[in-house]
């Protein structure tokens, strides 16, 4: 099998196989590494399956713990990646994955106050800065009151406004920007744009290639050298 074995179970993937290891019988079922990949949930039970495998009577073991691709009696599905893909857990963990992305996209830092004398830590307020001005106001307003040693405990609602409006403009910049490279990156696959030579030489440099990492990977190379030979120092 190429890829891997996912199996899951009550909405949780429950193991990882590497593909190369499993091995699909005529019977349908699945083997790992020369042992069946069984379901079962009843601890005395497993107690004797595993004294059978051990002894390699597998003739002994309950049909309905035997497990093949797709759901299955014993209460796991085990799917490969194209099986995967479409799986609602998966689909879900996508969800989930790009909720948290957003958020994090969203979350910034506006700095509110110093400390006192020996500690440089600031005060700031650090969220959601799409939310409401009044909202995030309200919770600077209560870390500068509570925080300890701060400089700065007391201020006017305009300061802290302004320092809210400037960390959003400063926000609102940084996504317009990844937008545009990102667009700029896809255009230049599409159009056959080569990340080797960072020109449109089809192929004429000799070591042509349609992926964003060469670029990047060169450039890595190259600053590593550059810090080799002392160059930055």
């Amino acid at each position: 099998m190429r890829g891997v074995l996912r199996v899951v179970r009550d909405g949780e993937v429950k193991g990882i196989l590497p593909g190369p290891s499993i091995t699909i019988k005529q019977d349908g079922t699945l083997w790992c590494s020369g042992m069946p990949i069984l379901g079962i949930t009843d601890l005395t039970l497993k107690a004797s399956v595993v004294a059978d495998l051990k002894a390699k009577r597998f003739d002994r073991i309950p049909a309905d713990a035997w497990t093949r691709l797709g759901e299955n009696p014993n209460g796991l599905w085990a799917g490969d990646d194209a099986m995967w893909a479409t799986h609602p857990l998966k689909a879900a963990q996508d969800a989930e994955a790009r909720r948290r992305e957003e958020i994090e996209r969203r979350t910034v830092r506006v700095y509110l106050s110093s400390r006192g004398w020996g500690d440089y830590s600031p005060v700031e307020w650090v969220g959601d800065i799409t939310r409401p001005d009044d909202e995030i106001l309200a919770e600077c307003k209560d870390a500068l009151a509570k925080g300890y040693d701060v400089d700065k405990p007391t201020q006017a609602d305009a300061e802290i406004l302004a320092a809210i409006g400037a960390a959003r403009a400063k926000w609102e910049g940084i996504p317009a920007r990844q937008a545009q490279e990102r667009a700029d990156i896809q255009h230049k696959i599409d159009t056959g744009y080569c990340f080797a030579c960072e020109s449109y030489c089809y192929g004429d440099c000799g070591h042509y290639s349609n992926d964003p990492m060469t670029r990047y990977t060169r450039h890595a190379r190259e600053a590593a050298r550059e810090a080799d030979y002392g160059i930055n120092d």
